[in-house]
């Protein structure tokens, strides 16, 4: 059995099969048509009336062996392919016969049988039909020569009325060509199969390379994508978690050339991504990245510090200098204002000394903001229900800005915190809001509960935030009004951390938005 497998073999047969009944067909429809060419020719003399039966009965053969050559069982498929062979050859020798013995022209067909039966069967299978054809042939020239076999044709005289040695001549070259086509055939297909079978090999540890790869890959907290202009062909696990930003990320650090074999950084929708970009096969490039954003804040967080604690050593300073005379100043001041309001009643004096009292209230007021909020105060941290807080917020809240209008629907929950600091926090978001909408606008506060985390929204009707100045605003001493300190957002971020929560700003279509996350202890 040759090293196909028997389906393979068995297709390759039937192959040959249909090939055989095609060379049957032509060389039928050849001896039909060349005596009406000719003319005088008998189209029903004893030659062609023996090749018809010939042809009729190989055709028969062929198409028995179709039909039953998918019920012959594995083991006998070899001996079964010898077969066909075997008629096949003997059909061209007697085809051969008639039309001019080793001269004629159809003995050619005979390569064909060889060079299929050493694709089947390699070299073993090549020889065998080889010896077979040249048997015959020497039979055939033997026959004819001592007049075992009638001379049935004028091509037969003049062939074998040759001598000895020019038949044998002819005879030894055939051989010589069937050899070499069956051996040459069988050679090359063994090397296709062997080059088939590598192909196959390779292609199977390139594919397990590929699921070894995509298993690594997939794992590892790292993010990978493959990608070109059109479309990503693998993202990893890892890449997965930022799929509402991946395409817009993508876009952007494709145009990086920097980030070409280099590390950079980006800053996508809030999130920071350190990543590098390389060619991949064809026009595909893959990109590395990871997600810096907590090392960022983190930074962010350290620098605050470093400012607060700037902050503490300038305010300790400012209020051993400055706090005490100008208490003294605000109170003089008072007295004056108080004595001039006796004796001149209309002086331009009262006016200036109007002035004293509110620039230096409110230098009072700014050094204790700077008190509060870099003040080491201790929380008091106990179980509160910031529902309740906030209620008790608003309605004294709504008696100070008659013309907000302040809409409030908060789940219950509780949360581990002081609740004279989260007073304090709700009061700075809403005093914000009614500033910028200049006291009169709206104030929508709601909830939404997920899993452990709680988050409070403040919405407004205000102006909205400038997207510029939105990560800033949390900053100490960032502020955008005429008068303010920079110190009320600033506080509501530090309280809040200290609770363990995060707070964060952005604009909606009606105004602005501050949403503060807590982790939640369910009530």
């Amino acid at each position: 059995m040759s090293r196909l497998s028997a389906e393979e073999f068995r297709t390759h047969l039937n192959y040959y099969l249909v090939i055989r009944f095609f060379f049957v067909f032509t060389v039928i429809f050849s001896f039909f048509l060349f005596p009406f060419i000719r003319e005088n020719k008998d189209i029903f003399s004893f030659a062609n009336k023996f090749f018809l039966l010939s042809s009729f009965i190989i055709l028969v053969f062929n198409i028995v062996s179709l039909i039953f050559s998918r019920l012959v069982k594995e083991k006998y498929l070899t001996l079964f392919a010898y077969m066909q062979f075997i008629v096949e050859i003997s059909f061209w020798v007697i085809v051969s016969y008639i039309s001019g013995g080793i001269s004629s022209p159809y003995l050619y067909v005979i390569i064909i049988n060889i060079i299929y039966a050493g694709i089947l069967m390699r070299e073993k299978g090549a020889i065998i039909t080889t010896i077979y054809a040249f048997l015959l042939l020497l039979l055939q020239g033997v026959f004819v020569k001592f007049d075992f076999l009638p001379v049935i044709t004028a091509e037969l005289v003049k062939t074998y009325s040759a001598s000895w040695e020019s038949y044998f001549s002819r005879l030894f070259t055939y051989l010589l060509f069937f050899s070499f086509t069956g051996f040459v055939a069988s050679r090359i297909t063994k090397s296709f199969r062997q080059a088939n079978s590598s192909l196959i090999e390779s292609t199977r540890r390139n594919k397990e390379m590929e699921k070894h790869f995509f298993a690594i890959f997939s794992q590892i907290n790292i993010g990978i994508v493959i990608f070109d202009e059109k479309e990503k062909f693998y993202v990893n696990r890892y890449a997965e978690q930022f799929e509402n930003i991946l395409d817009k990320f993508l876009a952007e650090a494709a145009k990086d050339e920097s980030s070409n074999g280099a590390w950079s950084e980006k800053k996508i929708d809030g999130i920071w991504l350190s990543y590098t970009v390389m060619p991949y096969i064809e026009n595909q490039k893959v990109i590395i990245f990871s997600d810096l954003t907590a090392i960022r804040k983190q930074e962010e967080s350290f620098e605050l510090q470093e400012k607060l604690a700037t902050i503490g050593k300038l305010t300790a300073t400012i209020a051993h200098e400055i706090k005490n005379p100008l208490t003294s100043l605000i109170g003089a001041s008072e007295l004056m204002f108080s004595e001039i309001k006796e004796i001149q009643p209309e002086s331009e004096t009262e006016e200036l000394i109007e002035i004293v009292r509110r620039e230096g209230t409110r230098v009072k007021t700014l050094l204790d903001s700077l008190f509060r909020y870099t003040e080491e105060t201790s929380y008091t941290l106990m179980e509160c229900v910031p529902s309740s807080i906030l209620s008790d917020v608003v309605t004294l809240f709504r008696l100070g800005h008659p013309k907000v209008k302040i809409t409030c629907k908060i789940d219950e929950f509780s949360v581990l915190g002081d609740a004279e600091k989260l007073k304090q926090v709700f009061w700075n978001i809403m005093t914000n809001s009614a500033e910028e909408m200049n006291d009169e606008g709206e104030i929508d506060i709601f909830s939404e509960f997920s899993d452990n985390s709680f988050k409070i929204y403040f919405d407004d009707t205000g102006p909205g935030f400038i997207e510029k100045n939105i990560d800033k605003i949390f900053d100490p001493f960032f502020s955008t009004k005429k008068r303010g300190t920079g110190l009320g957002l600033a506080l509501v971020y530090r309280i809040v951390t200290k609770h363990g929560g995060s707070v964060k700003a952005m604009n909606t279509e009606k105004g602005a938005r501050i949403i503060i996350d807590f982790k939640t202890k369910a009530m």
